[in-house]
């Protein structure tokens, strides 16, 4: 029997909001236009999209916004243009941009050709696209190049960073935004119970990984890849080996611990879940690591009310671990979502004799410690305790709330027992 799907779209009143937010930082910030760039897709679908906030559109665009204007849109490829066309045929709806303001060729000559078209090249520009944007690009996400030849050909104007204002305004979610995300959420839980299913005995990694996989793209979602390891001891983070280096999946054991971070995306809304996966007996450390992530959880939960700072989130979910001894975090506690930019990291990092041997390891800063929460930011909290060579880390995506946080999903959020 066929599906019947009722999926969460944008409407015109969001469309609205959105282009209204981008007005409003061109009016306090005193700018006539803003040149937003887009991280090119391809990487769970773009690292950095801000770009698509503005057109509804695949991501990767450099999109010039003037005040009171339309956003224009300068894409890499051709092949955009077609789907633009092709989509128009289905529904005229969907796409924020009209054929006329879209361009292929994403470059700094074109953008100066298009800034000099519109009369804006001797203007207040706002850029969005080179402040640091942990943890993927510390040092912005616009190329040099790019940002050069709009410097040097447009010397009659005058720039402005505005990626914080961005953040402060987009971080809070509308009731549209939050319908796309918890579809995110539901095909996440759905991909973790999948991965539980698939767990056992004798099956190797990328059958548990094809699971989850499969299950996100049955239920409409989109992923592209998974972090995962396992084994009867495991201090690494990230994706599996056999994903960059030729080397076969490990086989699944009775004792080992699956551990993964699976990524659900809809709509270029990402929801983020931690499922941990104990196989038959597993050592008496990760029982007593899984009881002290989960307490971190549930005070992280506790204090996403609107008011609180992030850093209070932050020292909440530290305290349970401070109870246990020997213990340490391989990754943050807790960090902002869609967009990224708030961490809050764990203690102790790392206790582990190896690291001497580095030439450097520089730990995961905090950032963003003083930001006052706001009802509808997004965060995932992947509280982590790593007691030994013995790691557990679990955790799900949930909303600010009023007076406590909103969870998105469940069954991540406790170790979780393969049968």
């Amino acid at each position: 029997m066929e599906k019947q799907w009722i999926v969460p779209t944008y409407s015109e009143t969001e469309r609205l909001r959105r282009w209204n937010i981008a007005n409003r930082i061109m009016e306090e910030e005193e700018l006539d236009a803003l040149i937003i760039y887009g991280d090119r897709e391809g990487s769970f679908p773009a690292s950095y999209a801000p770009d698509v906030y503005f057109t509804n559109e695949r991501p990767g665009a450099i999109v010039i916004f003037p005040k009171n204007g339309e956003p224009i849109s300068v894409v890499s490829l051709i092949t955009v243009v077609e789907d633009h066309i092709q989509s128009g045929r289905i529904s005229s709806t969907q796409s924020w941009v009209r054929p006329e303001n879209m361009y292929v060729g994403k470059m700094g000559a074109n953008v100066v050709e298009i800034i000099e078209d519109r009369g804006l090249n001797k203007s207040a520009i706002g850029i969005i696209g080179l402040a640091p944007y942990p943890p993927f690009y510390f040092d912005g996400s616009m190329p040099y190049n790019t940002w050069q030849y709009i410097q040097e050909d447009l010397s009659e104007a005058t720039f402005k960073f505005v990626d914080n204002k961005f953040m402060e305004y987009t971080s809070v979610k509308s009731e549209e935004e939050i319908a796309v995300l918890k579809w995110s959420a539901n095909v996440g839980e759905k991909m973790c119970d999948a991965m539980l299913q698939a767990t056992h005995p004798g099956v190797r990694e990328n059958e548990i990984y094809a699971a989850a996989i499969a299950t996100c793209a049955e239920n409409v979602g989109y992923t592209t890849e998974l972090l995962m390891g396992s084994g009867p001891e495991f201090v690494g983070w990230g994706p599996p080996v056999w994903t960059y280096r030729p080397e076969a999946p490990r086989v699944i054991e009775e004792g080992d611990v699956v551990l993964a971070e699976v990524f659900s995306s809809f709509g270029m809304l990402e929801t983020q879940h931690q499922p941990a996966i104990a196989v038959g007996k597993v050592h008496p450390d990760f029982d007593k690591a899984s009881v002290a992530a989960r307490k971190s959880y549930e005070a992280g939960v506790e204090m996403l009310k609107e008011g609180v700072t992030f850093g209070d989130v932050v020292e909440a979910m530290r305290k349970p671990m401070r109870k246990i001894d020997n213990s340490w975090h391989v990754h943050p506690l807790v960090h902002s979502m869609n967009p990224f930019g708030l961490i809050g990291a764990g203690e102790g990092w790392p206790k582990l004799p190896e690291i001497s041997a580095y030439a450097k390891v520089l730990p995961i800063p905090d950032v963003g410690l003083d930001t006052v929460l706001r009802k509808g930011m997004v965060f995932a909290l992947e509280p982590n305790c790593a007691i030994g060579n013995r790691l557990i880390n679990l955790g799900g995506t949930a909303i600010v709330g009023e007076n406590i946080g909103i969870e998105l999903n469940e069954n991540s959020t406790n170790l979780m027992r393969a049968k």
